[in-house]
């Protein structure tokens, strides 16, 4: 699955450059089930509407964006869960393009270290690549954060965000590498793909300027 970073550039362009603060919070909200510790791969999965070992599909997660975006008639709300179900499409296109490739590339037998020591590099070019990377944070860092029955709670999504700024902040975390199958052309490509995808999916369902 993409680092926050990912998340984060595609939310940016989702709203045009100016993404709400509940926008970001709400696009690193599934993860947040990480914060309860030794979290099994059902917990992990049942945030990410997983059935069968497998992630939803496109259909799937715009049917539950639909139930819960009709919640609460409420700004924040809407953005926040906006974040949340285009976070799953994200995991699921990126499961289904680059990793995909990755899985098919790799020969050697530390795949799962290769793949965060690479992701881990993606996240600090990213911050040095994308717009207003500073004012993302800073807008995160302040954004208010929601309960989403029965995947994670307004707390633990407040608290992974802390998690995750204090690391993206952390100059030590960059593992100062040259990527080989997560180069920042592919990503890059991938933000812009994923994004139009996003917004032809979430165009009948805007209820506010994106």
């Amino acid at each position: 699955m993409p680092w926050p970073m990912v998340h984060l550039a595609i939310s940016q362009r989702l709203y045009s450059g100016s993404p709400t603060p509940e926008l970001l919070l709400g696009s690193l909200a599934p993860d947040a089930v990480h914060v309860r510790g030794n979290v099994t791969r059902e917990e992990k999965g049942m945030t990410h509407l997983v059935h069968a070992g497998k992630l939803p599909n496109p259909q799937r997660i715009f049917e539950k964006f639909n139930e819960y975006v009709e919640m609460r008639q409420e700004r924040g709300w809407n953005d926040f869960i906006i974040g949340y179900f285009t976070h799953i499409y994200t995991d699921l296109r990126w499961t289904e393009t680059l990793y995909t490739e990755f899985e098919q590339r790799y020969a050697g037998d530390r795949i799962r270290e290769v793949y965060n020591t690479e992701t881990s590099q993606l996240e600090f070019e990213l911050q040095k690549s994308v717009k207003e990377t500073a004012e993302i944070k800073r807008q995160l860092a302040c954004a208010k954060g929601y309960t989403i029955p029965p995947f994670v709670t307004a707390d633990e999504v407040k608290r992974y965000r802390d998690l995750k700024l204090d690391w993206l902040n952390d100059p030590g975390n960059e593992p100062c590498i040259p990527n080989v199958y997560f180069t920042g052309d592919q990503v890059e490509r991938f933000i812009t793909d994923t994004t139009a995808e996003l917004k032809a999916n979430l165009q009948p369902n805007k209820k506010e300027r994106m």
